[in-house]
């Protein structure tokens, strides 16, 4: 094993910008059943590991989050006076009046009745991440979760390991009859050896999970040559990059995770690979006080490419060549690209796009400080051969080849300080003139990256040919 410590890198905002859309989609779609695929998506994450992340990035499951908008919402209905109770209790989503008198009352002190009734202002419920409802007031921010302290990772490339495992159902904190099962039946197989490590794999998160549904693997190194003999299993836990928090006394290992998912990946350039995390138990054999007892928390990664390396933004003049796309169009607030995008590849996909040597392309068409936000345009495209023949909505198009001045590596939240090196800094410096012809969003990995919505994008901004 090898292990060194993570790099702070500039995807802070990168991340900040994905959840800020889930929260934007959350407050315009608030009337629908939000499903945990369809968020993922919207925030470009696995939907494995999604919930975590929004979770120890916001200070609430998404569950709680919704719940509290639509009390909220509910709220401004009971005061207004427009609407009869049962049907304000409807559009909050419980299809209970007793069920939503309870909730209400919890979150408000009073029932919907006295509520309506009462002529105070309507109080503001906390929210750790501050975002409430509020109709008609657009969403640029949100606070993120500071409550996690500070705490030591490293990344760790690891061997795959081969287990035999009981599986606990049931609430974590009953899981050590299972281990005592486990470690009594392979002690009698003489599987114990000195060498032998104690994982535990907690498959579920206890936030959102009920505690009666929750799977915990209670694993034990073996090796190659073992038969286990029911109801032992055996399973390999995958090698690789994993980061990971050392010597994590076990009353913190919600805080380990809380502080992987919320702060520690945000910055580390990193992306998860949708598998388990899991703990290494410290300590097994020693006669370790219960308080004592301490663990290795290990979260999994994607391996590391050069390209997803944080780097300072540069630019540089470079000649393109003409690129025939595929392309569909979005028209509206350009922070509702990503749709279009979503839509775009599902349907690319059934054509075997892209290849790998396809390019995302993102095209805004319209300067949004001059065009109204209803209007403006923006194309979803990916690079494809002549042989590719579009159906409806995809239409193809070319991207004008010739001079444009790059900027590399812009993470999504600093696209527009981009553009601004690029138009009032480098430009009136340069001596080069910009060509009347969109800019071009590109994805910095192609087909291994997400489109330009999500990742890290280099700005193209074409120029007019140099004397």
């Amino acid at each position: 094993m090898s292990g060194k410590r993570p790099k702070l890198a500039a995807t802070w905002n990168d991340y900040r910008e994905r959840i800020l859309r889930v929260l934007r989609h959350i407050h315009e779609h608030l009337d629908e059943v939000l499903d945990l695929e369809e968020l993922a998506r919207v925030a470009c994450f696995s939907s494995f590991h999604f919930h975590r992340i929004f979770g120890a990035m916001t200070g609430e499951t998404i569950a709680d989050h919704v719940r509290r908008l639509r009390l909220e919402r509910a709220a401004m209905e009971l005061r207004s006076g427009a609407k009869q109770v049962i049907q304000v209790a409807l559009d909050a989503g419980y299809e209970a009046h007793e069920a939503f008198t309870r909730a209400f009352k919890a979150a408000y002190g009073v029932s919907p009745a006295e509520f309506r009734r009462a002529p105070l202002p309507i109080a503001i419920r906390s929210a750790p991440s501050g975002v409430h409802y509020r109709p008609g007031v657009p969403l640029t921010t949100f606070k993120t979760n500071h409550s996690t302290k500070v705490m030591k990772v490293i990344t760790r490339k690891i061997k795959p390991m081969r287990v035999a495992y009981l599986r606990h159902v049931g609430p974590y904190e009953n899981v050590t009859p299972t281990w005592i099962d486990i470690t009594a039946r392979l002690s009698a197989d003489k599987q114990l050896p000195k060498r032998s490590v104690f994982i535990g794999i907690g498959h579920d998160n206890p936030s959102v999970v009920p505690a009666s549904e929750l799977r915990y693997d209670a694993c034990i190194t073996v090796d190659e040559d073992y038969e286990p003999q029911e109801p032992v299993e055996a399973q390999v836990i995958a090698g690789g990059d994993y980061a990971v928090v050392k010597n994590c006394p076990v009353e913190k290992i919600k805080d380990a995770f809380q502080y992987l998912y919320g702060k520690w990946l945000a910055r580390s350039s990193r992306e998860l690979r949708p598998l388990p995390g899991f703990l290494v138990l410290l300590g097994i054999r020693d006669a370790v006080a219960p308080g004592k007892r301490r663990v290795h928390v290990y979260m999994p990664l994607q391996p590391r490419r050069p390209v997803n390396k944080a780097q300072k933004m540069k630019i540089e003049v470079t000649t393109l060549e003409t690129q025939r796309v595929a392309y569909m169009r979005h028209v509206g607030p350009y922070n509702g690209a990503y749709r279009v995008w979503m839509d775009f590849t599902t349907r690319l996909k059934q054509h075997g796009l892209p290849r790998k040597d396809s390019r995302f392309i993102g095209v805004p068409m319209d300067n949004p400080k001059v065009t109204p936000p209803e209007k403006l345009r923006f194309d979803a495209c990916v690079t494809i051969d002549e042989k590719y023949l579009p159906t409806n909505p995809v239409r193809v198009r070319t991207i004008a080849g010739g001079d444009y001045v790059v900027a590399r590596n812009c993470p999504v939240g600093a696209i527009a300080k981009g553009y601004e090196k690029l138009f009032r800094s480098w430009l009136p410096k340069s001596g080069r003139k910009a060509r009347s012809a969109p800019s071009l969003l590109m994805a910095v990995n192609g087909r291994e990256e997400v489109p330009p919505t999500f990742g890290l994008t280099d700005i193209y901004v074409p120029l007019e040919s140099a004397c």
